[in-house]
Formats: C-alpha cells, structure tokens, sequence
C-alpha cells in the first residue's frame, strides 16, 4: 500500500499486474508473427525449389526432346539429300534442274534491270534515270514505265511523213528534230482521250478504223510487193524481153535528095562516073539538114526511119549506092557508108523500169484478185462515167527502152512466164 500526502492510499500489487499481462500478450503476438514469418519464408523457399527443380526438369526434357528431333530431322535431310542427288542426274532431274536454272537466271537478269532503272545521282549530285543498254534498237524514252525505242519514233515519223523514203533515223537527229518529244506527246494525248472515253465517239471511232486500214492496206500491199518484185523475178523478166531489150543492127549512111526520078538518076550516073558524093549533097541536095554534112546521117537503126528508107539502106552493103528511094521528102540516092551489130540495153539501165512494171502489176493483180474474193460492187451514180483506175493504166505503161517498150499480151500482162 502506499499513502499519499493528501491521505489517500493505493494498492501497488493491483496496478502492477495489468501491465504484466499486456506484456505478455504481445510478446506471444510477436512471437506467433514471428514465427509465421519464419514458416512463410521457409514454405516460399521450398515452393521456390520445387519450382526450380521442376522447371528445371522441363528444360532438360524439352532439350532432350528436341535434340530427338533434330536428330530425326537430320536423318530426314540426309535422306532427301541422297535421293536428289541419286534423282538429278535422270532425265526428270536434268529437266527439272534446267527450268529451275532457267528461271533463276531470269529472275536474276529482271533484278539487274531493275536496279539499272533504280535513279541514281550524277556527279553534280541530281537523281537521273539510267535506261538499259539496247544497242540493236536505242531506248530514247520511258513512258509510266515503258520504254521508248528508236523504232517506234521511226515508225511514227514515217507514218507521218517526216522521214524520205531510204532516209535512216538515229538517236541524234531523233532530238535534233524534235521527233522524239513529238511522239512523247501524241502518246499522251492518245491516252488522255482513252481515259476521256473518246473513242466511243461515232466520229473519232470512224477516223481511227480508217487510219487502221490505211495502216493494214500498206503493210500488206508492201509484203505482197516484196514477194513478187525479188531480183529473180526482175532477171526472168529481163530475160524474156532479150528481143525487145535489143536495138538491133546499125547502118551508117549518106543520101542526096532531090525532087524528081530523072534528077535522081543523073545523080546516080555521076556517082558511077567517079563524081564526089559530099560535093554533090553539097550543091544538089534539098535536105538542108544533111547537105552541109556531105549528106551523112549517121547511124541509125530499122525503127528510127521510114520503112521503105531503111529497108534499102540495110539492103545495101557498105560502099554501095542502094536503089532510089521515094519518100514524102522526095528521091533518095542512098550509099552506106557502115554496119555493126549492137548488143542489148544493159540490165543496170532498166532494172528500175522492171521493178516499177513488177510492183503495179502486183498492185493490180492483187486488188483484182481482192475485189473478186469479196464479190465488191460498186452502186455509181447516174450520167457518172466509169472509174478511172490509176493501176491499171500503170499496168499498159512498160518500162521504156531505146527502141520500144515492153511486149505486153491483149490483156496487158508482159509477154513472159512469170507469176
């Protein structure tokens, strides 16, 4: 007991023993706390182990595994591996190996051109587009993708008539004369109007299919022309004109003329008697052309002279005076003075006639041929005369030689056996 100064007591014991038991209380609480900390930590690490372990057999299981596998797949590769290179060297194998080859080159080759066409930069540093090398036929432009060759601006400007017939185009004078970027921009106007839809239009369709046939007509026209114009066909026909080809014999003459028989004849005696023949041109001839020359004419040939002339002059033998002759001149007294033989007119001087007769009567056999295939008629009009084809007033006209032109038959094919 303990009493205090203002007379009051307290019991110690009683006040003592509360603190007691709640010190108890907590430390059996920080000991069970403790203590399932302790099992906490001791069951995490078990769990962990196991864990460990167990994952740890998984991995040596999968590894076990897969090495099974690879193993199998190894003995599978070497398998396979034998049989194709047993299998390559049949002929299923060769076959086989050469498309796969084949189509490796090519996806090689279309690799290179796409980089090829890849723009790089110059040295001044811009981006350029180098075209692939094509020395047969010049790549001059690309359009959306497509290359442009020389070709192709030929073509355009022959069709257009910017080229001369035997006239070759090259790269330079493409540019020089615009014909590339001419034809750049007739490509691009072509395909705006295919975008635009206007060759749906009755009127643009009409002139297109006629620009088509003009087209068709020429090709054709042209691969008919070259089968039949060859230089065999030229030769042949050469060949069978030799009679026409060939000027003949020559004379070289001199004559008098004079207004009457009797005149003539006293010419002639004179002659005989030893008188000059140039003298007597000279002072008696009425051929004012002649008579300055002594009366010479020169050479000529059956078909320069009036029959009845040259019958007597090429009669006669060289030095001898020939009968008298009567013409619408008047009296001849002829002497011939020569004679020679001429060949045929070289083929190189009318090889290009030929080939011009071949290319027309091509032209029209052709388009006869055509209309009678097609069973053409034509509904002219009334009081119209009839048609005035150009070709086959061509086909009449043969190429022209020095004495004459062309046999012909009725029909106005030449006199020969070529088709």
């Amino acid at each position: 007991m303990i009493e205090t100064p203002d007379g009051k007591q307290f019991d110690t014991e009683q006040r003592v023993k509360p603190a007691a038991a709640v010190l108890r209380v907590v430390s059996r609480v920080f000991m069970i706390g403790l203590k399932a900390v302790g099992k906490f930590c001791i069951t995490t690490w078990r769990v962990a182990a196991a864990l460990d372990s167990a994952l740890w057999r998984l991995t040596k299981l999968l590894l076990s595994r897969l090495l099974v596998g690879l193993g199998y797949v190894s003995k599978l590769a070497v398998a396979a591996f034998r049989g194709l290179i047993a299998w390559l060297p049949t002929r299923t194998g060769r076959a086989y190996s050469a498309m796969m080859g084949a189509l490796l080159l090519v996806l090689g080759l279309w690799m290179v051109d796409v980089l090829r066409a890849v723009p790089s930069l110059d040295v001044a540093g811009s981006s350029t587009i180098r075209p692939p090398t094509d020395d047969a036929d010049p790549i001059l432009a690309r359009i959306e993708g497509r290359y442009v060759h020389l070709s192709e601006i030929e073509a355009a400007a022959r069709a257009g008539g910017f080229l001369r017939p035997g006239e070759i185009l090259t790269p330079q004078t493409a540019f020089a004369r615009n014909l590339v970027e001419s034809y750049v921009e007739q490509r691009l106007l072509a395909r705006a109007a295919l975008d635009d839809g206007m060759q749906r239009n009755p009127s643009v369709s009409r002139r297109v299919n006629a620009a088509r046939d003009r087209v068709l007509a020429a090709a054709y026209m042209d691969a008919q022309v070259k089968k039949a114009v060859t230089p065999e066909n030229v030769e042949r026909l050469y060949a069978t004109q030799a009679d026409v080809t060939r000027i003949g014999e020559e004379v070289k003459a001199r004559h008098i003329v004079v207004q009457t028989k009797e005149e003539a004849e006293e010419i002639v005696a004179l002659l005989n008697a030893g008188a000059d023949f140039a003298k007597l041109a000279r002072e008696r001839s009425i051929d004012r052309a002649t008579a300055p020359l002594g009366g010479e004419v020169g050479w000529f040939n059956k078909s320069m002279m009036t029959p009845v002339f040259s019958n007597a002059a090429f009669a006669a033998t060289p030095g001898e005076i020939a009968p008298l002759v009567e013409t619408e001149f008047g009296w001849h007294i002829l002497e011939v003075l020569d004679r020679r033989s001429t060949s045929a007119v070289p083929f190189t001087q009318v090889r290009g006639s030929i080939e011009n007769f071949l290319r027309m009567r091509t032209i029209d056999s052709s388009l006869r041929v055509l209309e009678e295939k097609s069973q053409v008629v034509y509904f002219r009009p009334e009081n119209t005369s009839q048609r005035n084809d150009a070709v086959p007033v061509l086909r009449d006209a043969a190429f022209e030689l020095p004495d004459g032109n062309l046999k012909v038959d009725q029909d106005g094919t030449p006199d020969s056996d070529i088709e």
